[in-house]
């Protein structure tokens, strides 16, 4: 849908897409549409960790938006303003550990500051070395004590797991952080070492048996190990990382002054379905085994995506409306929209648009981020009309400014004018 803005009713659209008009049935099925980012980000680790068919891509999250990306920063962030330059040639990459080896710095032996750049440089994009630190010195030329101290330096001055050998040994000194922080038994660190293998197999019994606990215990500390442990070292990125909102939809200014929405599909957490079958057991139920858990990737990828092109047609048709609303960012420009008249123009039940809407967040192109239901509502020129009218008038009465009003185009009840009066915190 083009981003110029429609007349001021909205018509329905000829030509409509005949599987959008099925959509709304079949998100209501998904159950995903009223889900936010978070929610769905959330989802996605807990698939990850679930299914072993899928995995996310190498790499890490963009630090301007949060997007997944190889190296660097997406091509969205790269510039000034939150304005997409698109640039031939590779961007100058992020180094996620900058902070980290100057702490570092501060915290090893003098005689072993050699050593630590070396054994950073061993670091993996999720924070894990990759190779053993004895192999780390025999490559360097190094003395193992050299290399360990490094280690000890990074280790105390970095997150949870930085620095770890294994993803497993990762897993496990993050639930030891959750002991000492007084968040998790004691005994799951143990159950992460000794038994991930027989959780993610299903074989919950044998680790019944060998720890010695209760069942229900046991798949506690397994959907703690979901969704509390993380198979990569969180390590900051700096302010920008940090100053980001978590959004929906990203709204984007074109280098010709046109606006440009995106909302974030499988790809943009970089997720992608591997190929197992190569190393399957010919036996029937490895290949069910198999089938099922592909299944249940590509019905994720499938659900956030079907997610993410609703979220996007609805937001299209909201910011072609108020486009001048949002070129000029004056509440006197916002126009009358509803969430009927949107459903109307793209086919859709009004449930279904409400359900997109409702505690979604819109990322403007100056960066600011606010709820997705500003572009909706009547009442947002209609309060800045009456802002004005009080700023010229002075003390006045409802009645006196709903006249003004008037004369101004926005009829509206003398209630109505006390209402938005006190959303404005003005005295009637």
């Amino acid at each position: 849908m083009a981003t110029e803005g429609p007349g001021p009713g909205l018509q329905l659209q000829a030509g409509l897409q005949p599987e959008l008009r099925a959509l709304p049935g079949l998100l209501r099925a998904l159950g995903m549409l009223a889900m936010t980012h978070a929610e769905v980000q959330l989802a996605t680790e807990r698939a990850l960790a679930d299914n072993p068919v899928l995995e996310r891509a190498e790499g890490h999250p963009c630090p301007g938006c949060g997007r997944h990306v190889a190296s660097g920063t997406c091509f969205r962030c790269r510039g000034q303003s939150g304005v997409s330059q698109f640039r031939d040639g590779p961007e100058p990459a992020v180094n996620p550990f900058a902070s980290l080896e100057a702490d570092a710095g501060v915290e090893v032996r003098p005689d072993c500051r050699h050593a630590l750049d070396l054994v950073l440089a061993h670091l993996t994009s999720r924070g894990l070395l990759d190779c053993e630190p004895e192999q780390i010195a025999r490559q360097h030329g190094l003395r193992p004590d050299q290399v360990h101290e490094a280690l000890r330096a990074v280790r105390a001055v970095g997150p949870p797991g930085i620095a770890s050998t294994s993803v497993v040994e990762l897993l496990a000194i993050q639930a030891e952080a959750l002991v000492d922080a007084g968040e998790a038994p004691d005994w799951l660190p143990h159950l992460v070492r000794a038994h991930l293998e027989d959780l993610a197999a299903g074989r919950t019994a044998v680790v019944v048996r060998a720890m010695g606990l209760p069942e229900e215990q046991v798949l506690a500390g397994l959907a703690m190990v979901r969704e509390r442990l993380r198979p990569f070292v969180a390590v900051d990125t700096g302010a920008a990382a940090a100053g980001v909102p978590t959004a929906d939809v990203f709204l984007y200014r074109r280098p010709d002054g046109s606006l440009e929405v995106e909302v974030p599909a499988s790809a943009w957490f970089g997720l992608q379905i591997v190929d197992l079958s190569a190393g399957l057991p010919a036996a029937s139920g490895a290949k069910q085994w198999l089938t099922d858990h592909e299944l249940a990737a590509r019905r994720l990828l499938y659900q956030i995506d079907r997610r993410a092109g609703a979220l996007l047609r609805i937001t299209q048709c909201a910011v072609a409306y108020q486009k001048d609303f949002l070129d000029h960012g004056d509440a006197g420009r916002h126009q009358p929209l509803t969430r009927t008249a949107v459903a109307q123009e793209l086919g859709l039940h009004p449930s279904t648009v409400s359900r997109a809407v409702s505690g979604k967040r819109l990322r403007l192109p100056s960066g600011t981020v606010a709820d997705l239901a500003c572009l909706f509502g009547k009442g947002m020129a209609a309060r800045a009309a009456l802002q004005e009218s009080i700023a010229a008038a002075g003390a006045a009465s409802d009645e006196q400014l709903r006249d003004e009003l008037a004369r101004s185009g926005f009829v509206i009840a003398r209630r109505t004018v006390n209402k938005y009066r006190r959303s404005l915190h003005l005295d009637s």
